[in-house]
Parts: structure tokens; sequence; C-alpha cells
């Protein structure tokens, strides 16, 4: 099942978290909204979606092998694949969660219009 979290939420939730941690999350969030997506489609993997540049610079320098999308990049993937223009952070949250992006969407009807190959 796919989840979408903001920043704010995964700090107060982690009692544990060192003092330089907490204040490098908040940190990013001077630069503006943050949220965590984890998608049922990839499970291994967690989305990381920014509001600028400079907070996608900060943590690819912190996390560079994280993925981390800013507002703009996930409007021209989703546009790309043909989706409709998300406009905010929880938009394209939304968008990713529901379903893989750009993903076909079969109908029974389609399947008997597949040629065999072989």
């Amino acid at each position: 099942m796919s989840a979408v979290y903001t920043l704010e939420q995964i700090l107060g939730a982690q009692n544990g978290l060192s003092e330089s941690s907490r204040a490098f999350c908040e940190a990013l969030l001077t630069y503006g909204e943050v949220l965590a997506v984890r998608l049922s489609y990839f499970p291994q993997a967690l989305v990381w979606l920014v509001t600028s540049s400079m907070q996608a610079r900060i943590m690819r320098a912190h996390r560079p092998d994280a993925v981390i999308l800013t507002l703009a990049e996930a409007r021209d993937l989703l546009t790309t694949l043909g989706d409709p223009g998300p406009v905010t952070l929880m938009e394209v949250a939304g968008q990713l969660a529901t379903a893989a992006p750009g993903a076909p969407q079969w109908t029974d009807r389609d399947e008997g219009d597949v040629e065999e190959c072989g």
C-alpha cells in the first residue's frame, strides 16, 4: 500500500533522532514542504518530493542514493507520461501513490485485441 508522509510527521514520530539530524530536517523545511512517498508498486524505494531545487541539492549531497524530485521535476515527469500536471507536492504524491506513472489501464475488452507472437 502506498503512503505519503510530511517531514513534520516523520520528525514527530522519531523520538530518538539526533539533534544534528533534527536540525538538518528543520533546515530543509525553511525552504519549503518535504514529502516522503512509499510506493506500493516500487516497495523498496522511498521517493522524496521537495518544493525547491535548494532542498534537492542539500538532500542529494547528504544522500546521493535517495530518489529526490523537486515539484518542477515531478511535474515534468508526470506530464511527459501523459498524466495531468499537478500543482502542489501533495497532488504529485497522490498521483504517484495511486498508480505507476503512465501505467497502461488494461480492460477485459483489450485482451482479445492482442496478437500472439511466435
